[in-house]
């Protein structure tokens, strides 16, 4: 329960405040140069997009559901491919656009009287379609529980807010400082989904990976399945923090095991390089 939370509540807050900062950021150029009736062309795309990720999950639904008779192998190629997707994601957000770049799009788009309104509502749409787009595929890979979708909605919903603040009360967030937390913490849910992606594919059934050994560990307390699993369980409360929080397994397979070790190795030299090679000025200025 704890850990589908975490991991939907992450990916909504994360998803949504890429696409909440780019909206925010426009929106304060529009009043700033005394343009506030273009913002409707923003939320006009802002509903668009919207409209469209609601659409892309109901069709990536029905596609998941044309794979039940080979739903590990799906569900594992899937994992996998999440995996890379968010590795793709921390590295967008590293060389990622800065304040100035933003405000010159947005200048160019006011400056254009014709074609100006039609590439903010562009903009708005794509950015909001492309953050749902993403959230639908990290959501489809593991996590459609209840309790992840409540996480997704608490996360959006936290998003959203601090959006809002930023507009209406003039908050000053450190868009840096959240955004390096939050793609840490999505590291180590990359990691958690590329190693259960190998353990789906190591499924009987599948077999897609050998097996080398069915437990590389097992650390998990005795537990026959039924009621609370003990504290220290990777499904208790304590174990199911950690999984959520670093996709901890208790009993992992000997490839799981390195899979979620490598993927959090070269995560981290390559997040660690790639973030040092930004100036503090250029830093000082992202925001996405």
């Amino acid at each position: 329960m704890l850990a589908d939370v975490w991991a939907g509540g992450l990916i909504g807050f994360r998803e949504a405040m890429e696409a909440t900062i780019i909206v925010v950021v426009f929106i304060l150029i529009l009043k700033k140069s005394g343009r506030p009736e273009m913002m409707k062309n923003i939320w006009k795309g802002v509903g668009a997009g919207v409209v469209a990720s609601i659409i892309t999950a109901i069709l990536f639904k029905l596609v998941i559901g044309s794979f039940e008779d080979n739903e590990a192998w799906f569900e594992g190629v899937l994992m996998l491919a999440s995996a890379a997707l968010i590795a793709v994601v921390v590295f967008h957000l590293i060389k990622h656009h800065s304040k100035e770049e933003l405000e010159r799009i947005a200048e160019g788009a006011i400056s254009d009287q014709e074609k100006g309104a039609k590439a903010l509502s562009a903009i708005a749409f794509l950015s909001v379609w492309r953050e749902g787009s993403e959230t639908v595929l990290f959501m489809s890979a593991g996590t459609e529980t209840s309790w992840a979708i409540l996480g997704l909605i608490i996360g959006i919903s936290a998003a959203v807010m601090l959006g809002w603040l930023m507009l209406s009360k003039g908050v000053r967030i450190d868009i840096k400082r959240l955004f390096t937390i939050t793609t840490v913490l999505l590291i180590f849910v990359g990691a958690g989904l590329a190693a259960h992606g190998v353990h789906e594919l190591q499924e009987e059934e599948v077999g897609l990976i050998p097996v080398y050994d069915d437990e590389f560990w097992n650390v998990n307390p005795q537990w026959d399945g039924t009621g609370e699993a003990p504290i220290l369980h990777d499904k208790g409360l304590v174990g199911g923090t950690l999984r959520a929080m670093l996709g901890w397994n208790g009993n992992p397979t000997m490839l799981e095991f390195f899979t979620w070790a490598g993927y959090l190795t070269v995560m981290g030299i390559l997040y660690k390089r790639d973030t040092e090679s930004h100036t503090p000025a250029e830093e000082s200025q992202s925001l996405l």
